[in-house]
C-alpha cells in the first residue's frame, strides 16, 4: 500500500526546512504541491533528486483525487505540500486526506514551519487560554460579520490577511468587534519581516502594506484590563524618540514628554531610549 506524507515547507527562509522533510522529499515517488515554481526553488536549493511534481491547488483538487488514489493503490509514496508552511492550514488537501484515510492508506504528518505557530510563539497577546483560528476571512462584509459576530469575546483571534484586503478587513473587524489590541506579524522569516504590537485602529492608519500577513487580535478587554501599552504603536513612539534625541534632549526630558503624551511608565520609556542608543 502506498503512503501519503503531509510535508511542511519553509514559509520564507529556506533554512527552516527539517531534516526529516528533506529525507522524505528525497525518497517519495512524486510530489503534490500548491505551487510547482516554489517547490522547484526548494528542489534546486537542496539538490533534491528530480521527480514528478504535480500542481495541486484548490480548483483541481477534486479532479485529481481519483488518480492520486490509484497511485497509492500501486504502492506509490506521495508527498503533499502547500506553497509554503504546513498543509491544510487554509490550504488545499483536506478532501484528499479524508478520502485517503477512508480508503485505508497510511497518512504520515511531517511537521515543520507554519506562520500560525511562528506568530503565536512570539505573540505579546496571551494565547495560553486558547485562541480561535479563522484562517482567511471571506471577501464580503456580510459573510465576515456572520463569521465573527457570535465568537466568544474572551478568546483572541488569529487570522491570515492578503495585503490587498488589509484595510477593508481591519475596518470590518473594528466595526463589529470594536478596537482591540493587535499583533501584526508580516513576512515572517523573510528579509523584510515586521512585528508590530499595536491596536486595530492604529494599524488601520497605515497607508500601504505588502507581503504575507498574520494578525492576532486580542480578546475584548474590560476597562480594568485595558493597558495604555495595548493601544500604542511602538514603532511610532520610537520614531518620536529618535527625533527628540536628534534635538539633543536628555533621556529624562524625552521620557517626560512621551510619558505625558502616551501615559507610559518612565521605566519602560528609559528602556526603549537605552535600546535606541545601542
Amino acid at each position: 500500500m502506498g503512503i501519503l506524507y503531509v510535508v511542511a515547507l519553509p514559509i520564507g527562509n529556506l533554512k527552516d526546512i527539517t531534516l526529516r522533510a528533506l529525507e522524505v522529499l528525497k525518497e517519495v515517488d512524486l510530489v503534490l504541491t500548491e505551487d510547482t515554481r516554489s517547490f522547484k526553488k526548494l528542489e534546486k536549493a537542496y539538490k533534491l533528486p528530480p521527480k514528478k511534481v504535480i500542481s495541486f491547488y484548490k480548483e483541481v483538487e477534486a479532479s485529481k483525487e481519483d488518480q492520486i488514489i490509484a497511485w497509492l493503490k500501486e504502492g506509490k509514496r506521495i508527498a503533499l505540500c502547500s506553497e509554503a508552511g504546513t498543509p491544510l492550514l487554509s490550504d488545499p488537501g483536506g478532501k484528499l486526506i479524508r478520502r485517503v484515510l477512508l480508503e485505508g492508506f497510511n497518512t504520515v504528518p511531517i511537521p515543520g514551519p507554519s506562520s500560525l505557530t511562528a506568530a503565536a510563539s512570539i505573540s505579546p497577546i496571551d494565547l495560553s487560554q486558547g485562541f480561535i483560528f479563522l484562517g482567511f476571512l471571506p471577501k464580503r462584509e456580510k459573510e465576515i460579520k456572520e463569521r465573527i459576530e457570535n465568537l466568544p469575546p474572551d478568546l483572541p483571534l488569529l487570522l491570515f490577511i492578503p495585503p490587498h484586503r488589509f484595510h477593508k478587513t481591519l475596518a470590518i473587524l473594528i466595526k463589529y468587534l470594536g478596537d482591540r489590541e493587535a499583533f501584526l506579524a508580516r513576512e515572517l522569516t523573510k528579509r523584510y519581516e515586521e512585528l508590530c504590537y499595536s491596536s486595530l485602529r492604529e494599524l488601520l492608519k497605515r497607508e500601504e502594506i505588502k507581503g504575507e500577513i498574520t494578525l492576532i487580535v486580542g480578546k475584548r478587554a474590560t476597562k480594568e484590563e485595558v493597558s495604555p501599552q495595548a493601544f500604542i504603536d511602538l514603532e511610532k513612539i520610537k520614531r518620536e524618540m529618535r527625533e527628540l534625541m536628534k534635538l539633543k534632549l536628555k533621556p529624562k526630558e524625552i521620557a517626560k514628554r512621551l510619558r505625558e503624551k502616551y501615559g507610559l511608565s518612565t521605566k519602560v520609556l528609559y528602556e526603549w531610549i537605552k535600546e535606541l542608543k545601542g
